[in-house]
C-alpha cells in the first residue's frame, strides 16, 4: 500500500490514497462486498483499471488496507478523549466520536467475508484488524465506568450491556430529517435519561 502523498495517474487525472479509500468507503457501502468491484471503482473516479491495478492486484487487499485505514482512525479518535474529564463530557466526546465512525460496524461486517484461506499476509491483515477493535474497548469501558462512579450509570448493569446500548442507539435511523445536531442532542438525551419525562 502507498501511503500519504503518494499520486497515482489514470487518464491524466491524479488521485490519492485517501481519495480511493474514500471512493471506496461510498462504494462498499453502497453496493456490498459483491457488488465492489475494481471496475466500479476506476469508474467513479474517473480513471482507468491500470491505474488502481497498478498498486492494488484485487479488491480483497485494498479493501482490507482499507478497513485497516478507518479502524486506525476510530481508535485514535477515541484515545484522545481526556481521561480527566467528567462523565457527561467524555460522553459527549465519545457519541461525537462514533458519529463520525457510525459505518464502521458495517464495515467489519463487510471484512469478515473477505477470503483469506491460502493468503497469510491476508489472514494476518485481518487478525491485525480484529485486535485494533478489541483495543477500542478499553477507553469505551473506561467511560461507563466513570459514569458509574459520578451515578450517572447503574452500577448493577453491566458495562457491554451499556456500551451496546450507546452503539445501538447510534443506529438509529433519522426517518424525520431532523438536522445533525438536534439528532445528536436527542440520542444524547435518551441515553442519558430514556424515554423519561421531566416531571418522573
Amino acid at each position: 500500500m502507498r501511503v500519504g502523498s503518494e499520486e497515482y495517474m489514470g487518464r491524466d487525472r491524479k488521485f490519492s490514497t485517501l481519495d480511493l479509500f474514500l471512493e471506496s468507503k461510498k462504494l462498499v457501502l453502497a453496493v456490498g462486498y459483491e457488488g465492489f468491484t475494481i471496475a466500479r471503482l476506476a469508474e467513479s473516479l474517473e480513471v482507468s483499471r491500470a491505474a488502481i491495478y497498478k498498486y492494488y492486484t484485487n479488491k480483497d487487499e485494498l479493501l482490507m488496507d482499507f478497513m485497516l485505514h478507518e479502524m486506525d482512525k476510530s481508535v485514535k479518535d477515541l484515545l484522545s478523549i481526556p481521561a480527566e474529564l467528567s462523565y457527561l463530557d467524555q460522553l459527549d466526546e465519545l457519541l461525537h466520536s462514533i458519529f463520525r465512525s457510525k459505518d464502521l460496524h458495517l464495515l467489519l461486517g463487510i471484512a469478515e467475508i473477505i477470503p483469506t484461506t491460502n493468503k497469510p499476509h491476508m489472514q494476518e491483515k485481518k487478525e491485525k484488524l480484529s485486535a485494533m477493535h478489541f483495543n477500542m474497548y478499553g477507553p469505551l469501558m473506561r467511560i461507563v465506568q466513570q459514569g458509574k462512579k459520578e451515578g450517572f450509570v447503574d452500577a448493577d448493569i453491566p458495562n457491554d450491556l451499556v456500551l451496546g446500548f450507546i452503539f445501538q442507539s447510534i443506529n438509529i435511523p433519522n426517518h424525520s430529517q431532523m438536522d445533525e445536531v438536534q439528532f445528536f442532542n436527542f440520542t444524547k438525551l435518551l441515553i442519558l435519561n430514556g424515554v423519561r419525562g421531566k416531571n418522573k
